[in-house]
């Protein structure tokens, strides 16, 4: 495995640094569970769940000549991953499994060859992260290489506590759309916008997507090239505020089995969703 870190100017692999042997190990996001207790009644009342974050795991091995480039190893990687910025993180995954291969004990020695980092592939989905814990380094001995060191890193998501794709546009089309996450994308919480883009000739029109319904109603019929943009923050027509004139509704897209969101319109023209993002438990 390896591990993909992507800052503002920067782009570089964990091995690019001189880390091998990665394993990453991305658990379930932390959940919290609020409930209310009532006198003479047995048990609690349920008052909904939140997942506040996840923490991301990674453990390694650094090799180095001496211990003065141990020391200058330590700081470029303090240097690059101690930042007041959330950057994101991918694992990069194995095409091949050969090295979970079974093999007898005391068969082979030493490390694994870290040329199979070549074959490693980016997950499908990252982590807006921070470093939660300085880094450790665990002295195991020397050999004719150099010194070795075990390399634990631990993050923690900065904002949302799922793992998330890269934003996308997505067109609306056939009554249904594809969304293979886990967690849920509400427009309260990611900011992806639903755009309509008007033929013309219409003076009210609804969407309901995954069974959310907005509208729209105003005595003036719209024209051809009219754009309205539908947040949760409300809904603009050519760059105007026109929220009042909707029943200010907003979308939430729930992850289901068939991993397809139904949707109706009687909408005349197209329907984009914008910075649109799958999110994973």
């Amino acid at each position: 495995m390896d591990l993909l870190l992507e800052q503002e100017n920067i782009s570089c692999r964990l091995t690019d640094l001189g880390v091998y042997n990665i394993v990453v190990s991305d658990g379930s996001p932390v959940i919290e569970v609020a409930k209310r207790d009532v006198k003479g009644r047995h048990g609690f009342i349920h008052d909904g769940v939140r997942f506040s974050h996840k923490s991301i795991k990674v453990t390694g091995r650094l090799m180095v000549s001496s211990i003065r480039e141990f020391h200058r190893k330590r700081d470029e990687l303090n240097g690059l991953l101690f930042t007041d910025r959330p950057f994101y993180i991918t694992k990069l995954v194995p095409l091949v499994d050969s090295l979970y291969q079974f093999e007898l004990p005391g068969q082979r020695t030493g490390d694994f060859p870290t040329s199979q980092t070549s074959s490693n592939r980016p997950w499908h989905y990252r982590y807006l992260v921070l470093m939660d814990s300085e880094i450790e380094f665990s002295f195991i001995g020397r050999s004719t290489a150099g010194l070795k060191y075990d390399v634990r890193l631990s993050f923690v998501t900065a904002e949302s506590p799922f793992g998330e794709t890269a934003a996308k546009t997505q067109s609306l089309s056939g009554g249904v759309f594809p969304y293979k996450g886990t967690a849920e994308a509400s427009q309260l919480e990611t900011p992806f916008v639903v755009e309509l883009v008007a033929t013309g000739g219409q003076t009210h029109f609804y969407l309901e997507i995954d069974g959310r319904r907005w509208t729209y109603e105003h005595g003036v019929t719209n024209q051809a090239g009219d754009k309205y943009l539908i947040s949760a923050l409300g809904t603009t027509l050519n760059g105007n505020s026109v929220t009042a004139r909707t029943n200010y509704n907003y979308f939430v897209i729930r992850p289901n089995q068939l991993q397809e969101i139904p949707y109706r319109t009687d909408f005349r023209g197209s329907i984009r969703l914008l910075d649109f993002k799958e999110f994973y438990r």
